[in-house]
């Protein structure tokens, strides 16, 4: 009795246990089978066990009938950076965001290689267009290592042949990024090398920074010659492009950039002896100005030296002149008064001496009066 007893109570524990958790698991598993939910700044590409493909874009729950999804971010990001760095950054999540891989390597004109750090960050089409690329790479990252990857270095190595190590050190970072993103976008430029000779007598130009692989010229060549690189123009004089094949599913670049540009060690040395170099240039340039400086300094104080001893002397000059012109106009005074007092004396002596005659002569006796005539 105990036994047969203890049997419908471990049925009974499992109808009323056991049965809703294996009928929550099957609906669980069936939702899942079902439904899933589409993150916003996705896109996901169904497969139903129908045969049907679809694109859910909305953000929300969506069927996929027991078939496949598989989640597409609508902006995939492809940045490079040095080994170091990706060492630091092995952990990043990559899944369907995107890519961090190892900087490509590419080389300048004049055979300088380097490696680049860039970042690109491409946004995917909807509707059929996405349809068709989660068609034909089936996943977000067959698509960034087979179409993203191979294009960006591509790109970069036709950016790296427009220009020389030393025209991107001397100025054309700028020039080397806006290049980049517009190969990216519009396509790579077709280009040609041809040889141009100088003029006769010209001898080619040196740069401050000899590239591997570049001739140094020899001076006093009258057939001087050198490689430049153009773009392949069409008959209208519009540059010809070969279009990146990701453009033709409507993916569009929505940035690139160059965020650093690693040259080989012998360039980096070359570059050190350059920046000395410049550096002893800079000192001597200002030593000469230092001593031109002083030169006229020295000439300044020459100058101002026998401007002033010249100005003394003239003040010298002017106070003898003036000295011995108050010396003259004292005389002249002087005879001048000493001419009145002898004008005076003489005329005083004068008075006098009438005086003395004067006073010595005899008086006059009156005169006698005429006798009258008489009238006939």
């Amino acid at each position: 009795m105990e036994i047969s007893s203890g049997v419908p109570s471990k049925l009974s524990l499992f109808k009323y246990v056991g049965t809703p958790l294996l009928v929550a698991a099957a609906g669980f598993a069936t939702f899942n089978g079902v439904f899933f939910y589409n993150e916003a700044g996705f896109a996901t590409h169904v497969r139903t066990i129908f045969g049907e493909e679809k694109i859910v874009d909305d953000v929300g729950y969506a069927t996929k009938w027991f078939g496949r999804a598989t989640p597409w971010k609508k902006a995939l990001s492809v940045q490079s950076v040095l080994t170091e760095a990706l060492e630091i950054n092995d952990n990043s999540d990559n899944d369907s965001l995107g890519a961090t891989i190892e900087a490509f390597p590419i080389v300048f004109l004049g055979n300088v290689d380097a490696k680049v750090e860039s970042s690109a960050r491409f946004r995917l089409p909807s509707g059929d267009q996405f349809l068709k690329i989660a068609q034909e790479y089936r996943n977000p990252e067959n698509f960034i290592k087979t179409a993203l990857v191979p294009a960006i270095k591509e790109t970069l190595q036709a950016t790296a042949s427009l220009m020389s190590a030393d025209d991107f050190y001397a100025g054309a970072r700028s020039e080397f990024a806006a290049e980049f993103e517009n190969q990216l976008n519009d396509g790579l430029y077709l280009i040609k090398r041809r040889e141009v000779r100088g003029p006769r007598g010209h001898q080619p130009s040196q740069t401050a920074i000899l590239q591997a692989g570049t001739e140094q010229g020899s001076f006093g060549d009258n057939n001087a010659s050198q490689f430049v690189t153009e773009k392949v123009m069409d008959n209208k004089g519009i540059p010809v492009r070969k279009q990146q094949q990701f453009r033709k599913y409507g993916v569009e670049v929505v940035e690139a950039r160059i965020t650093n540009v690693d040259p080989n060690p012998q360039y980096k040395q070359r570059m050190v002896k350059v920046q000395q170099a410049l550096a002893e240039l800079a000192v001597a340039r200002q030593n000469r100005l230092k001593e031109e400086e002083e030169k006229l300094l020295v000439t300044a104080r020459g100058e101002k030296e026998v401007e002033a001893r010249r100005q003394e002397t003239l003040r010298d000059q002017i106070e003898r002149t003036t000295q011995a012109e108050t010396e003259k106009q004292l005389a002249i005074i002087n005879a001048e008064r000493e001419k009145g007092r002898a004008e005076i004396e003489k005329q005083t002596a004068e008075l006098l001496r009438d005086k003395a005659s004067i006073t010595a002569r005899p008086p006059r006796s009156p005169p006698t009066p005429k006798p009258m005539r008489a009238r006939p």
